[in-house]
């Protein structure tokens, strides 16, 4: 049995110990009092009894790390490294000669901002414009749909006396009687009275309805009747020229603020070089064409001129202000403004790409 284990003296501790001779010689193992790694010896080497003189030494156990510690630099020495100066490190670095390209990949963006402004300007004065030709429109027309005559008779009358009582200039007597009948069928009559003095086949047709006691009014004279009736057929070519010019306005504004939909959408160069051009055109002004019939009819509805003439101090301003050829005049200079803006922006090489211009497809 002495064969079956092998003593030796842990070099470490200085115990001593009994392996198992089946351990083979030089394998590393732990001391089983200090921990310490011993090297199995050979058969031959281990001494078989120790030695008795032989004192304990014992030897400190090797310090254990802590857990914060760091891991084994296995003896490597560190030094402390230079600091740069200010200024140094930023030389030291190396040299960056490009950027992000910030550059717009969209080529639609500016265009559209550029006209933004523009095109808003033109879709608002020309949809205000739409907005009065359609009231102009139903002016013209509602004699036509909603009163028994297209003529104000009263108004018509007051007309014929002035332009008698300037005939009669050398004769005041004449005047003062004009001006008195004048006075006595504008507080004694209406419109469907006067009617009736002037076409009597009027009052026989509401008499076949039933219609018996037709109030009659002063009675006309033949030359104001006359007058009557001579105005009113001037009176119909007159308000058919103000439908149609009303239309034909209305229509060329509302192609024109379909035209500055497209050009803000960038949908289409040439609408919008149109819409531009459109702009520039005085076409809103051919609505003065109506007075080429409005002079005949009397009192003349496009009169340019009031008989009072423009009488600052008696509320002449406004009259100047509201007058139709003021207003005409006004609203061709803003829309002359906006359409040559829109187009000096249309010129623009940047806007003709935005157009041109398709994305990524």
């Amino acid at each position: 049995m002495a064969n079956d284990s092998i003593s030796m003296k842990c070099e470490h501790c200085s115990a001593n110990l009994k392996l198992p001779a089946t351990l083979a010689p030089g394998k590393k193992i732990k001391c089983p009092k200090c921990s310490g790694v011993i090297i199995v010896p050979s058969a031959s080497a281990a001494p078989s009894k120790p030695p008795k003189d032989e004192k304990k030494v014992p030897e400190a156990p090797p310090k254990k790390k802590n857990s914060g510690d760091d891991d084994d630099d296995d003896g490597v020495l560190y030094g402390l490294r230079d600091i740069a100066k200010p200024g140094e490190e930023e030389k030291s670095k190396p040299k960056v000669n490009y950027a992000l390209d910030d550059s717009n990949k969209d080529l639609r963006g500016p265009a559209q901002a550029a006209l933004l402004g523009p095109s808003n300007k033109i879709m608002f004065r020309s949809m205000f414009c739409v907005a009065l030709c359609v009231f102009s429109f139903g002016t013209a027309v509602w004699p036509f749909v909603f009163s028994e005559d297209i003529l104000d008779y009263k108004e018509t009358l007051k007309a014929y006396f002035k332009i008698e009582a300037e005939k009669a200039k050398g004769n005041p007597e004449l005047q003062k009687r004009l001006s008195e009948r004048g006075s006595a069928i504008a507080k004694d009559n209406k419109n469907d009275i006067l009617a009736h003095n002037v076409y009597p086949e009027i009052a026989e047709r509401q008499k076949k309805l039933g219609l018996q006691d037709i109030e009659q009014g002063i009675t006309l004279q033949p030359a104001e009747q006359a007058f009557i009736k001579e105005i009113r057929t001037k009176q119909v070519p007159y308000r058919i020229s103000w439908i149609v010019l009303s239309l034909l306005v209305l229509v060329y504004n509302a192609v024109e603020a379909m035209a500055a939909v497209r050009m803000q959408a960038l949908e289409s160069y040439n609408w919008s070089m149109a819409c531009a051009i459109m702009g520039i055109i005085p076409f809103n002004c051919i609505g003065l064409l109506a007075k080429i019939w409005s002079v005949e009819v009397q009192p003349d509805p496009m009169e340019l001129i009031p008989d009072t003439g423009f009488d600052f101090a008696d509320g002449g301003l406004l009259v100047v202000f509201t007058h139709p050829l003021f207003l005409l005049c006004l609203e061709y200079l803003g829309s002359l403004f906006l359409g040559a803006t829109a187009l000096t922006v249309l010129l623009k090489p940047e806007v003709k790409e935005g157009f041109t211009y398709k994305g990524d497809i």
